[in-house]
């Protein structure tokens, strides 16, 4: 379970170390190893400490994804209602040209000699 050489508990010089501290790094042997779903700790505050820090990193991480997706859905949003406006006003563009609609066929006509189509 250590990785490279061996080592004493530091609670138990005499006896070897079986893990190390997530948190600190320390050697523990069996009867010291605090052990959590994180994994093992050389004293319950060093638990608590990781534990903390991976539910702050989790919490960072939730909020950084659900602003990104945020970001997204206000972009597709407003480029939908851009499109959908484009699509209204060609239809009207094209309403104005067949048809004689007073007011909008003369707006029509202007913006066609002005766009030079």
């Amino acid at each position: 379970m250590l990785d490279g050489r061996l080592s004493s508990c530091i609670n138990h010089p005499s006896v070897a170390a079986t893990a190390r501290c997530k948190q600190c790094g320390k050697p523990v042997c069996g009867a010291c190893v605090v052990s959590s779903p994180f994994g093992s700790f050389c004293s319950d505050v060093c638990r608590e400490k990781f534990e903390t820090f991976a539910k702050r990193a989790q919490e960072l991480e939730r909020n950084t994804t659900q602003t990104r997706w945020n970001i997204g859905v206000k972009l597709r949003q407003f480029f939908s209602f851009i499109i959908v406006v484009i699509m209204v006003f060609a239809v009207l563009g094209v309403i104005g040209t067949l048809f004689y609609i007073p007011v909008l066929s003369q707006l029509i006509f202007n913006i066609r000699a002005w766009l030079g189509i």
